[in-house]
């Protein structure tokens, strides 16, 4: 199972633009969400993936996306 399948769709989302390097103020306003429900997304996220920073997050989204799109 990779990392994307445990995440709800919103914790994709945030993932998603967390992992294009938006902070999570950009995110929020991009998403039209509040910055705690932001944080609690990427929280819950880390949580899921076992990840300890933003970054190890991002990098195994970017894996899992880029996994996912090879034949």
């Amino acid at each position: 199972m990779t990392a994307l399948n445990t995440l709800t769709s919103a914790e994709q989302r945030v993932g998603n633009l967390l992992s294009q390097g938006l902070s999570n103020k950009a995110i929020a306003q991009h998403l039209v969400l509040s910055i705690r429900t932001v944080e609690c997304h990427i929280s819950k996220a880390l949580a899921k993936t076992g990840c300890t920073s933003r970054l190890q997050l991002a990098v195994l989204l970017l894996t899992d996306a880029q996994q996912a799109t090879e034949p």
